[in-house]
């Protein structure tokens, strides 16, 4: 809403008033540079416009503004010398001073510099401001809320005091244009609630004087984006350019005082006018205060880049980077893959691993105390299974066993022994070796033929596992002729063949499941071989 001044004198009349000069015309009042014929003094004429004041109830709620400003008291606040109706004209009269409305003001003063150490122009800006915001500290417990707060209504004296004309004309429906708001790139004065045609409260005046605040600092209103990717575009909530953007000399006390005062939610903003006067108190408190330490490098170029002209091209220039360091990244996981997957030379000539076979170590006590051994020829590259019991028809060793001395005679054509090949085991070869360790009352026992660690354990109430740990056997295999320790003799009701008693590593045998030898006479014997059993 433009002001204009029309220095044309006129013949209108408003009770014994005669109107000079229109000063400020808006869609429904109008300031006007009045004479009073009675004392020829020069006043100050808030008027509503003719159209308006056919408006019943608009002309009954100025005269009650009227009267409740009559009684109030503030500098801000010029005193009412007169009010009324004149026909259908409400009016109301104020003493004049010299001056000049605030927005002429602003036209004739260059925008102010950036980084100044000068804080005298900033802090009367700010003490501008708080003269407006204590006079509707007074005016907002009554009721009255300034109807459009902005720099064309605002009067400043040659003093720089300044005055609220128009806090007599009550609130009216905005009347703007979509068009006019399309094309408007700056925030308005008036409170986004105001323009919705909601009810005014405190808050909505708080929103003015932050919007004027920023106009005195920045030199101009809270500009919007320009650009329809910017970030901060909203259609239902527009959101300013922030001021330390504009000017970055300002105290943070100064920043958010401003922030806070402009919001685009009412909620959001100083609840009440008073929280605002303190919240400028306390920026001109920021102000006047000694400049604090030059911030470090970094946040100096932290706040170089937070410049809209600098931050359209670093967006980009971060995302390229990022992008190129992703790529990078992505290739040197290529290149570890292929090169784990490569054979290293030392792998390549590597030679095939041997497997190993091991032979069961031979017993000493069977080849010196035997007459007979067992020969068992070891078939390489076959291995049975642990779980698989081999049983191998073989001679059956001597029940007696018999010590050889160099005096002994030869042995004649029959006792020879007949080897039969015996499928072993292959075992694989371990670190330590193990040493039978029989308990108490455990005694030696020859393998015979068809038997096994299941039957041996059966009879002599044991379990196999037992029987290996003792016997440090890796396998379930046995061979015969193979000595072991047992708990007892197997199928105890068979009577044993007594051991010579000079010989303590011999034990007696049982039948088992064997045909039984014959008896073996007294002395020194050549021992029998039975006849080699059908397979």
């Amino acid at each position: 809403m433009a002001s204009s001044r029309n220095k044309k004198a006129n013949d209108n009349h408003i009770s014994h008033y005669v109107l000079d000069e229109l000063l400020v015309e808006q869609a429904a009042s109008a300031i006007y540079l009045a004479k009073n014929t009675k004392t020829d003094d020069a006043v100050f004429l808030v008027t509503l416009q003719p159209e308006a004041a056919r408006a019943t109830d608009l002309s009954e709620r100025f005269q009650r503004r009227a009267e409740t400003i009559s009684q109030l008291a503030h500098d801000t606040l010029l005193p009412l010398q007169d009010f009324g109706v004149d026909g259908k004209r409400p009016f109301a009269v104020m003493p004049y001073h010299t001056g000049q409305f605030l927005s002429e003001k602003l036209d004739d003063t260059p925008p102010p510099p950036e980084n100044t150490t000068d804080k005298a122009e900033i802090v009367a800006a700010l003490e501008l401001v708080k003269k407006l915001a204590l006079g509707l500290s007074v005016a907002h417990p009554t009721g009255l809320i300034h109807h459009d707060l902005r720099p064309e209504n605002i009067f400043v004296d040659d003093a720089g005091n300044p005055y609220l004309l128009d806090l007599v004309v009550p609130p009216v429906p905005p009347v703007v244009s979509q068009l006019d708001e399309e094309q408007s790139r700056e925030l308005d004065y008036q409170s986004p609630e105001q323009k919705a045609g909601k009810a005014l409260s405190g808050r909505s005046n708080v929103f003015s004087l932050g919007i004027l605040i920023y106009r005195l600092l920045a030199g101009r209103q809270p500009a919007l984006p320009v650009s329809e990717w910017d970030i901060f575009e909203q259609k239902r909530g527009a959101r300013e350019v922030p001021l330390n953007q504009v000017r970055s000399d300002l105290a943070l006390a100064t920043y958010s005082l401003v922030q806070n005062s402009i919001w685009q939610r009412e909620w959001s903003r100083y609840e009440t006018i008073n929280a605002q006067v303190q919240a400028i108190e306390e920026a001109i408190a920021a102000e006047l205060a000694p400049p604090p330490p030059p911030p470090p490098i970094w946040l100096r170029l932290l706040n170089r880049l937070r410049q809209p002209q600098i931050r359209r091209f670093i967006v980009p220039a971060i995302v390229l980077i990022f992008l190129l360091l992703l790529a990078m990244m992505v290739i040197r996981g290529r290149g570890n893959r292929a090169q784990n997957t490569t054979p290293s030379p030392e792998a390549i000539n590597l030679p095939a691993a041997v497997e190993l076979t091991a032979v069961p170590e031979t017993d000493e006590a069977l080849i010196t105390n035997s007459p007979t051994s067992t020969a068992t020829e070891t078939q390489e590259d076959e291995v049975l299974p642990p779980t698989e019991e081999v049983e191998t028809p073989t001679s059956l060793p001597s029940p007696t066993a018999v010590p050889a001395t160099p005096t002994d005679p030869p042995l004649s054509a029959t006792a020879t022994t007949t080897s039969t090949p015996t499928e072993t085991p292959t075992l694989e070869p371990t670190e330590t070796s193990c040493v039978p360790s029989p308990p108490f009352g455990w005694v030696r026992y020859t393998i015979q033929a068809n038997d096994s660690l299941s039957a041996l354990s059966q009879a002599t109430g044991t379990t196999v596992a037992r029987l290996q740990d003792v016997n440090c056997l890796d396998t379930i295999l046995l061979s015969v002729g193979q000595l072991i320790w047992l708990p007892t003799s197997p199928n105890p009701t068979d009577t044993p063949v007594p051991s010579d008693p000079s010989d303590p590593g011999t034990t007696a045998v049982p039948p088992g499941n064997t045909p039984q030898p014959p008896a073996p006479t007294s002395g020194p014997s050549t021992p029998t071989v039975p006849p080699e059993p059908t397979p």
